[in-house]
């Protein structure tokens, strides 16, 4: 049984998910060409990341996103392979307080020794980044971190400290976006919001050892931590 921390009761507002505001907790992973592109550009935008790929039919994009297996450091020595799963994902049910509807946040977990990846199997194109109104987006989920706290000694993880839950995060990501959690992020189990649901490609390494594979923290279900979802409510596409 994962152990139960003390929880405060917070109230998070997801913002929209960019590299710039999550890169203290991994990547994120969106093509940078207009969807509208559907021929080779000319001139290529070629450069240190971009180059001409297939006799000059597609690009390449280098090095999008760090893969990182540090299982050596796990204290079981338990050799570790790549695996590739997929994940069928169905819209979380929202919980009605008052005129809000809320997520909350009962477990987060984290993977100690390696990075883990979440590709949407969606149509980039069906999704802008650029656009700001979550509603027009078919699909939608939220990528939902926090930092880690120093270990201490009655820690219950080896190495690595608990979540640090007052500065908990939250966003909204769409289809055209992929997310690398980076090795030992704490976050949450893929939280898909809508009607439809979402199929992700998750890549990662793992041993076998459930503790080196994952950790797990309870929550505080009810008065905890928990996401005001605004967007869904006016557009009144809330499960409930």
């Amino acid at each position: 049984m994962p152990p139960f921390l003390p929880t405060p009761s917070l109230t998070l507002h997801p913002t929209l998910l960019n590299q710039s505001t999550f890169s203290p907790f991994g990547t994120v992973i969106a093509c940078p060409l207009p969807p509208s592109l559907s021929t080779f550009p000319s001139p290529p935008p070629f450069g240190t990341n971009i180059l001409p790929a297939n006799q000059s039919t597609a690009l390449k994009h280098i090095d999008i996103s760090p893969i990182r297996n540090l299982y050596a450091s796990a204290s079981s020595s338990t050799p570790s392979k790549p695996a590739m799963n997929m994940f069928s994902c169905f819209p979380r049910a929202l919980c009605r307080r008052g005129k809000s509807l809320l997520f909350d946040i009962e477990v987060l977990e984290r993977h100690p020794y390696t990075t883990q990846t979440f590709i949407p199997l969606s149509s980039s194109s069906s999704s802008s980044s650029s656009s700001s109104s979550l509603g027009e987006r078919e699909a939608q989920y939220l990528v939902i971190v926090a930092p880690t706290l120093p270990p201490t000694p009655d820690s219950p993880f080896q190495q690595l400290g608990p979540p640090d839950l007052d500065n908990t995060r939250a966003f909204w990501a769409h289809a055209g976006q992929a997310v690398t959690y980076g090795a030992g992020t704490w976050h949450t189990p893929m939280a898909v919001v809508g009607d439809k649901r979402m199929d992700f490609v998750v890549v990662q390494f793992v041993n076998g050892v459930a503790q080196d594979d994952c950790q797990e923290v309870m929550l505080k279900k009810e008065g905890g931590i928990c996401l005001e979802v605004k967007e869904w409510e006016r557009e009144g596409k809330a499960r409930l």
